[in-house]
């Protein structure tokens, strides 16, 4: 008796064993199938980021032998980086981006026997951040900084050095520019318009601007409308911040990007950043681009060719360049 009360004890405590084991099993199998059917799965931050940039390295070269049509020899080489981090959840997105460039050209030195002069052909330092919060499809809110300046110091090229009776007796280099003079810091709050990634605005009716000038100087002479001596401008009005992209071709895309400020104590003058670019692509690493940038500030007063008067005006560039366009991860 018992042996057969110990054998069916033993059985009774492996059977209660193995119905917790089956539950056991049955619970994680029924856990694993929700989470399949409901499409819940553990968290992973690191998919709601997304990161790229590019480098681009443009050369260009010009050389002339007994060339009867005048000219120089030139020599360019020109930087260009641009990276962005983008951060989506939801209905949230935070949004960066990064720009920097330099060039540089070689003037003469070359067969022709004139001295080699070195100038800055490209300079510029671009971050830009945007947080923003959707609303529906196509419209959100958002809060944007961006910040513009230069790496290296400016300099208007050949300027008239006339003496006390106006005659012209040669030509100088006038400093204009430095590193953080000047500077442009936009903070703004607003909505945006988003249609996909081919079209984008930002409008915003509460817009700090700063302008700095932390060069001496230049601040001393007033330069870029801050008071005489002072290194800080401040004004607060509104903002339009928009851009646009389009494939013409498989390998052709056109890019621009639209920014206008305007002062709510000068309300009819509007600060205006315009830049386009056409870009073709040759193949994985050869590019050709065409880029024109357009500003216009009515505190900004270039030097005039007397080199004594200067007034607000258009600024202008264009550059038509090939060279290696490097993707990296």
């Amino acid at each position: 008796m018992k042996f057969y009360f110990l054998t069916g004890a033993l059985f009774a405590s492996a059977l209660v064993g193995y119905s917790q084991n089956v539950n056991e099993v049955n619970k994680a199998d029924v856990d694993q199938l929700k989470a399949s059917v409901s499409g819940v799965e553990k968290p992973d931050s690191a998919k709601n980021w997304k990161f790229g940039s590019i480098l681009n390295v443009n050369f260009t070269n010009t050389g002339l032998v007994n060339w009867q049509g005048g000219g120089q020899d030139a020599l360019t080489l020109t930087g260009i980086y641009t990276g962005f981090a983008t951060y989506r959840n939801g209905d949230n997105e935070w949004a960066t981006r990064m720009e920097m460039g330099y060039g540089i050209t070689r003037l003469g030195g070359g067969s022709g026997g004139t001295e080699a002069v070195l100038r800055k052909s490209d300079d510029r330092f671009i971050l830009s951040t945007k947080y923003s919060r959707s609303l529906n499809k196509h419209w959100g809110f958002a809060g944007l900084l961006d910040f513009r300046t230069q790496f290296d110091k400016g300099y208007k090229y050949d300027v008239d050095v006339k003496d006390t009776e106006g005659n012209v007796v040669g030509k100088e280099d006038v400093f204009i520019s430095n590193l953080l003079a000047p500077a442009f810091a936009v903070a703004s709050l607003g909505f945006e318009y988003k249609d996909e990634d081919k079209f984008y605005v930002m409008a915003s009716p509460l817009t700090a601007k700063t302008t700095i000038v932390n060069d001496k100087v230049l601040s001393d002479a007033g330069a870029f409308g801050v008071d005489s001596g002072k290194t800080v401008r401040s004004e607060f009005g509104a903002y339009i911040n928009s851009s646009f992209k389009y494939k013409l071709m498989d390998n052709v895309q056109y890019s621009t990007n639209l920014n206008l400020f305007m002062n709510y104590k000068t309300p009819r003058l509007i600060d205006v950043f315009w830049d386009n670019t056409l870009t073709f692509t040759v193949n994985k690493f050869i590019q050709t681009s065409f880029t024109t940038n357009l500003i216009y500030d009515d505190d900004i007063k270039i030097l005039n060719k007397d080199g004594v008067t200067s007034s607000p005006k258009i600024q202008f560039k264009h550059v038509l360049a090939i060279g290696i366009a490097i993707k990296l991860k």
